[in-house]
């Protein structure tokens, strides 16, 4: 971080200061007592101006001049600031050099809190809960106890038990209080967790939030979770009538009187139960209809009328009109202008991204719009418009936070060549440095080819280890026995490819010595269709795919086996662009209640949707590795 040239003086003349105090061996009473002051002020200061690394040299200065236990405290504020700061290695060894010997009962919680929060910085949540399994005293602070549930609840989180998590995070709110001669705490800080409760609790299904619910009331985790299936059964078709979910909320309200739900938790349901009763009656869909787009066009349109006609409150469904967006002598925008003449109250398209930019520039979003794709610049947005599309940058993305979150940090990355390849792994990239991960080695392959050995060859620097044998023989002027290695400075392989590369580049990577290394990949190197004898060569490998591929068996989705029955080759070839459609749909009487929420998600056949900022649909993706051929859910 640069130093503002307000600051500089005087943080020299602090560092200075700290300086000589680090010489000197010893100090008058008073004259120690000044030191330590202004070492404690520096070190505020030096927060407060975002410089934690000078914060955390100071501390540790007071706790080299300071005895008996304040000196824990002042290691462990070190510690802890370092920490703020991302500065992880620092922070460890500060906690390192602590003397448990030395800590009372406070501090050595202290001491644990802050080990759990260094566990989770490092990606390590089983060993933050370990940390963690000796529950405060009755004699510990608010502050601590609070601090103990959200670490718990955390680690619960990253390591994919929400149920846990949930738990944990209704335990921590009764300690969000203040003792009587302290600040009230914000009403915020209360609300926050509740919504970390509620955002938790929506990402688990129906079938899971009943099989939860097992203790009577007035249990609060039955209360949440009874809560949370009432909200569900506002968004079911049908849904549930205004006049049964208001006699529902107020027996809920009766039967778990202890639970102070936020407002806005309230609002929310509420609000998604009205605006699921009331749909347009008049949809417009634009779509390329020929063309280079005339394929997945035609997938979208299909799901996205058999989502309607599959509806089971048909008695209030909308009139759909197609508008075609190359249609000769018609741009995009033109159609978008027709179909708002024509009455449209809700518009659904443009598919092509240089149509949505074009859209976005005219700002002609009159009425409520959900595009299929998203614009090429992520800072284009408009009122009224919201961006929904498969992209495989959402799948980059998560495929860094789910490695690093395996306690990775040294990645080996493997692209297709070309424009589409490079957009996925700057993706990656930029996620994975964010989180101080480290890309050892990248390398891009022709598709077209069976035999990767070059572009992995030099991904695994086989070729260096190959290189010193030859030195070493004609130094030594004889034939050695040798076997080459790869190199060692590596924890995984981030891939993409598709299924025919995927199949071929797993084995190879075995051949040169990786067959240890984990490989995460994105969807595309998975059909969507079983195929044991095929899959077999992908084995081991993790990575995410949409509800619609990995659910796509079960017997209770009646929809995706009508059309596989409907459209059998389509939907092999094109299944995801179904499932595009189906919630293209389904997002329509959604939209404004996400943008009023945005805490809400909708679980969808493309991933658990949420819309962020920019009024772009996020999708959150479950996972699957391969296992014997099969793509197992994990």
């Amino acid at each position: 971080m640069a130093i503002p040239s307000h600051c500089f003086r005087t943080l020299v003349a602090s560092l200075t200061l700290v300086t000589i105090i680090a010489g000197c061996s010893t100090t008058p009473d008073n004259s120690h007592q000044r030191d330590t002051l202004a070492l404690v002020q520096f070190a505020e200061n030096a927060v407060q101006e975002g410089y934690y690394e000078a914060a955390g040299n100071a501390y540790k200065q007071l706790a080299l001049i300071t005895p008996g236990e304040a000196r824990s405290d002042f290691q462990m504020k070190a510690a802890s600031t370092l920490l703020k700061g991302n500065y992880i290695a620092q922070a460890q060894r500060m906690l390192q050099a602590i003397t448990h010997d030395n800590l009372n009962e406070n501090q050595q919680l202290d001491f644990n809190l802050l080990a759990a929060r260094i566990a989770l910085a490092e990606s390590n949540p089983a060993h933050a809960l370990d940390l963690l399994q000796q529950a405060p005293s009755p004699l510990t602070s608010n502050k601590q106890r609070a601090l103990y549930h959200m670490l718990r609840a955390q680690a619960y989180r990253r390591a994919g038990n929400l149920i846990e998590a949930v738990r944990e995070y209704i335990q921590r709110e009764p300690y969000l209080v203040a003792p009587l001669d302290a600040p009230p705490i914000p009403a915020s800080e209360i609300e926050d967790n509740q919504l970390l409760i509620w955002q938790s609790l929506m990402m688990l299904s129906d079938t899971m939030l009943q099989q939860l619910r097992i203790n009577p009331p007035p249990d609060s985790l039955s209360g949440w979770l009874e809560l949370a299936l009432l909200a569900k059964s506002a968004q079911h078709a049908p849904p549930i009538s205004a006049a049964a979910l208001t006699d529902a909320l107020i027996t809920w309200h009766q039967d778990y009187p202890d639970i102070r739900v936020s407002e806005n938790i309230l609002a929310s349901i509420n609000a998604l139960q009205n605006s699921r009763l009331v749909r347009p009656e008049k949809i417009a869909l634009l779509l390329p209809m020929s063309g280079n787009f005339a394929d997945v066009a035609a997938i979208i349109r299909d799901g996205f009328f058999a989502a309607h006609f599959n509806e089971k409150n048909n008695q209030t469904a909308s009139s759909i009109r197609l508008y075609d967006t190359t249609a000769k002598g018609h741009t995009a925008n033109e159609q978008y202008q027709q179909a708002v003449d024509d009455g449209a109250e809700f518009i659904v398209g443009p598919l092509n991204k240089e149509d949505v930019d074009n859209l976005i520039a005219a700002g002609d979003a009159s009425v409520p719009t959900l595009t299929l794709n998203y614009s090429s610049n992520p800072e284009l947005m408009a009122d009224n418009l919201f961006q929904f599309g498969l992209a495989p940058e959402d799948e980059a993305h998560q495929l860094a936070e789910r490695a690093w979150l395996d306690g990775y940090n040294q990645a080996l990355a493997i692209v297709p060549e070309g424009a589409w390849g490079a957009r996925i792994l700057q993706a990656f990239n930029d996620s994975w440095e964010a989180l101080n991960g480290t890309i050892a080695e990248q390398q891009t392959y022709a598709s077209s080819k069976n035999d990767f050995s070059g572009p992995l060859r030099n991904l695994l620097n086989i070729d260096e280890s190959q290189r010193r044998k030859k030195e070493l023989q004609q130094l030594l002027g004889t034939r050695l026995k040798f076997e080459p290695r790869r190199r060692q400075d590596a924890d995984f392989v981030f891939m993409v490819a598709f299924p025919r590369q995927a199949r071929l580049i797993k084995p190879q990577l075995k051949f040169h010595y990786a067959g240890d290394l984990p490989v995460y990949a994105t969807s595309h190197l998975y059909s969507g269709h079983p195929d044991r004898e095929a899959n077999r060569d992908l084995d081991q490998i993790t990575f995410c795919d949409i509800p619609w591929v990995l659910n796509r068996n079960r017997k209770e989705n009646s929809l995706s086996q009508h059309i596989q029955q409907l459209w059998p080759e389509k939907s092999r070839q094109y299944t995801r662009f179904y499932a595009m459609g189906i919630d293209a749909y389904h997002l329509i009487p959604r939209i404004q209640h996400m943008a009023t929420f945005r805490y809400e998600r909708y679980n969808g056949e493309t991933g658990s949707l949420s819309l962020d900022e920019s009024n772009r649909i996020f999708r959150q993706l479950p996972w699957a590795r391969f296992k014997r051929g099969i793509a197992r859910p994990l």
